[in-house]
């Protein structure tokens, strides 16, 4: 019988606790021997449990008819200490249902209170159920008595039992195997948001526990102050420590640095200001940033959790400044120093700065598509590579190339921020509100000393994100008198496909695509797709490549060229596009009321000054 309990008061809470002891989950095989005790055990169970979920008004007769559980208030919806233990809870339930790393190290695997036991021998079982650890971390062996093995490793604890039961099966074989890991409690202190007590299992690491305790990392008021957790101290029941080092373990995959937990552990999470206690990381490096400071670093260390690689062929040299008595010193190695024995003698002391240099930081990747012999990526030098050494290493253009509608799209704009740095122990929420922030503050910096409105600054940085074209015409830019143009890292290069046709679209009779016609003007077109509709206004042809459009319908028309003609009723596809009208509309008459009546009341001031004009002169 499972019953679901409600902790919100504390008489609830200590019933729930009664009835645990007096349930069925802490019923012991071993009184089977004892059939008249075990009755009684049984019938106060159950009676206990009924009193309980009677008391606690979580589970009525009603609900065990029906199944169907009472609307209440659940804390564990909201809780996360409770949603914790549920999920421990629910994966203990079988052997089957805990996660693992794979089988157990009987070397490492601490016994404990809880922990069940299946005992063979000649290969029958000689207990109907696993065998528990008791609470005094005995365990009572059938036809061997109690044997202590709380505190002891796995293989130390299964050695004493094999001693115990061989007196009874000297001549049998025994099989002693840990079918079912007990839950315990460990506590979470310092710089945390929810410190308190956690469930775990003996196969839980640190980390399994900080996932929920330090859900947030601004964990102290002062918002300096940020959770070292290369700094963690795990203070066992014995009185000894071990440390822990997430950053390093989630960096390098170091399960050392993130030990599995035991009975009664104490998490300890200092604090730390970056500004004081710190090693910054910068230049070439997967994860620049800044790390807080360990004892005992070395070079190479901090080098390994930034991301860097000891075969990274692009790395030039590694250089570490330190401020000494007032005075900068510098510290250079080069890529294999850093990670052989000259790193890992360098001892590093907090602020330290490491920079990292590139050898060829020039070089860089872009990509060519669309209607080129061999499209693709293609290494290049910013600043150095043409758009022309680009063509020729592509196999130039193919034969049905739309040259005037090729474009070039480059990602990075000097009008974009700096990219602030990446923190990968921060949500992905807080660093996207971040990277806008500083998108934001650049462009204010653009526009400080300027006059513009605040639409017109809106509008500035709208078109500072969406142009990201380079302005160019393919066809003169490939001409052999033309000047070079130079290739940055990333650009894109498109090249479309001329195929020959001109796109018609809007109020005409028959929108679609039409074959070009040399010379033709857009009325040959329009009247081509069927001529204008009754609702009909101007045309506009839009240029393929700069998007730029001209109001002249007499002019040539190319290959690509796309000419809408607009309708001459403010008519609405959608409820919000018709709100949008209505309201233009209200906008524009208001407009043309305040006209007229500015108008009326000049034409009354102006006939009333000429009255009294001809009244004085009578």
């Amino acid at each position: 019988m499972l019953l679901t309990h409600d902790e919100s008061t504390p008489f609830a809470r200590y019933i729930h606790r009664v009835a645990e002891f007096s349930s069925l989950k802490s019923f012991h095989m071993s009184n089977f021997n004892h059939p008249v005790r075990a009755a009684r055990k049984l019938i106060v169970a159950f009676s206990l449990s009924v009193v309980v979920a009677s008391v606690t008004g979580d589970l009525g007769w009603s609900q065990i008819s029906s199944g169907t559980p009472q609307k209440s208030m659940d804390p564990s919806s909201t809780n996360p200490l409770l949603l914790l233990q549920q999920r421990l809870s629910q994966g203990a339930m079988t052997a089957a249902g805990i996660p693992l790393e794979g089988a157990v190290d009987p070397l490492s695997y601490i016994v404990g209170p809880g922990d069940s036991f299946s005992i063979a021998v000649a290969g029958q079982s000689v207990t109907p159920a696993p065998v528990v650890v008791g609470i005094d971390g005995r365990i009572v062996l059938p036809d061997a008595g109690a044997v202590q093995v709380s505190g002891k490793t796995l293989a130390e604890a299964r050695e004493d039992m094999l001693r115990a039961l061989r007196v009874s099966f000297a001549r049998s074989e025994i099989e002693i195997a840990l079918v079912q890991s007990r839950q315990f409690y460990v506590h979470v202190s310092g710089s945390v948001p929810r410190p308190g007590r956690y469930l775990a299992l003996p196969v839980a690491r640190v980390s399994s526990v900080l996932e929920f305790a330090l859900a947030d990392t601004s964990a102290v008021a002062n918002s300096v102050f940020r959770p070292s957790l290369r700094n963690i101290q795990l203070l066992h029941t014995d009185g000894s420590t071990s440390s822990v080092d997430l950053v390093r373990y989630f960096a390098m995959g170091d399960v050392s640095a993130n030990p599995y937990l035991t009975d009664g552990d104490v998490i300890s999470v200092p604090s730390h200001d970056p500004n004081f206690n710190s090693v910054s990381v910068g230049g070439y490096v997967p994860f620049p940033g800044r790390y807080d400071f360990k004892q005992g670093d070395h070079l190479a260390d901090l080098f390994r959790i930034a991301g860097g690689r000891p075969d990274d062929p692009n790395i030039k040299g590694i250089r570490v400044s330190r401020t000494t008595n007032g005075s900068i010193q510098t510290h250079s190695f080069t890529g294999s120093e850093a990670f052989g024995e000259k790193g890992q003698a360098f001892v590093l002391q907090p602020l330290d700065v490491i920079s990292v240099s590139q050898i060829n930081e020039g070089q860089g990747l872009v990509s060519i598509e669309g209607r080129v012999e061999f499209p693709g990526t293609y290494p290049i030098v910013s600043g150095k590579t043409t758009l022309k050494d680009l063509m020729a290493a592509a196999g130039g253009p193919k034969a049905d190339a739309l040259l005037r509608g090729a474009f070039i799209e480059r990602k990075s704009t000097s009008k974009s921020g700096a990219s602030p740095p990446i923190d990968r122990f921060q949500s992905e929420t807080a660093l996207l509100k971040k990277m806008q922030s500083s998108d934001s503050l650049a462009f204010m910096q653009h526009l400080r000393l300027t006059d513009l409105g605040f639409l017109s600054r809106a509008y500035f940085t709208m078109e500072s994100r969406l142009q990201n074209r380079v302005s160019l015409n393919l066809v003169d830019a490939l001409s052999a008198d033309a000047g070079p143009i130079y290739l940055e890292s990333d650009d894109r290069i498109i090249i479309p496909k001329d195929v020959q046709s001109v796109y018609v679209l809007g109020q005409v009779n028959q929108p679609g695509y039409l074959p070009v016609q040399s010379g033709m003007t857009a009325e040959y077109y329009i009247a081509a797709a069927g001529g204008r509709s009754k609702s009909a206004d101007r045309v506009i042809v839009v240029n393929p490549a700069t998007g730029s459009y001209s109001d002249l319908s007499n002019g040539p028309v190319f290959s690509g060229d796309v000419i809408f003609v607009d309708r001459i009723e403010p008519l609405a596809e959608t409820a919000d596009q018709q709100r949008l009208v209505i309201e233009e509309y209200r906008v524009k008459t208001d407009a043309r009321f305040r006209t007229v009546q500015t108008v009326l009341q000049s034409v009354a001031t102006l006939a009333s000054a000429i009255a009294l004009i001809i009244s004085l002169r009578r």
